[in-house]
C-alpha cells in the first residue's frame, strides 16, 4: 500500500481540495454563480458534460455544502425539478482556506 506525502500544514488544505475536486466541480461553481436556479440537466447541457457527470458533480457540491438545492433533496417530490446555486459564503471560505495553506506553502 503506498504511504501518502502530507506536508505538515495539509490538514487546512483537504476539505477545499476535496470540495472543489476536479475540473467539473470547479466550472459548476463558476457557471452556477454566473446562471443560478439551474436544474442539472440545464448545467449539463450548457458545460457539455454527460449527465451522469454532471448529476454526480454537483451531488458532492451539495453534500460538501458548496450548493444549495431548492427544494432541499430530501425535500424534493418525485419529478420535481430541483435548481441549485452556489452558497457564496462556504465557496469564498474554502477559496481563502485553500489560498492561505498555499502561501504557507
Amino acid at each position: 500500500m503506498p504511504k501518502y506525502t502530507r506536508p505538515a500544514n495539509s490538514a487546512n488544505a483537504e476539505d477545499p481540495i476535496q470540495a472543489f475536486g476536479n475540473m467539473v466541480r470547479a466550472s459548476i461553481i463558476g457557471h452556477l454563480r454566473e446562471h443560478p436556479n439551474e436544474t442539472r440537466a440545464e448545467i449539463a447541457r450548457a458545460l457539455d458534460i454527460p449527465k451522469p457527470t454532471a448529476f454526480n458533480a454537483i451531488d458532492k457540491l451539495v453534500d460538501q455544502g458548496m450548493l444549495i438545492a431548492d427544494p432541499p433533496r430530501d425535500q424534493a417530490t418525485r419529478g420535481q425539478w430541483i435548481r441549485y446555486s452556489v452558497d457564496d459564503n462556504v465557496v469564498s471560505r474554502m477559496y481563502f482556506q485553500l489560498g492561505q495553506v498555499i502561501r504557507e506553502l
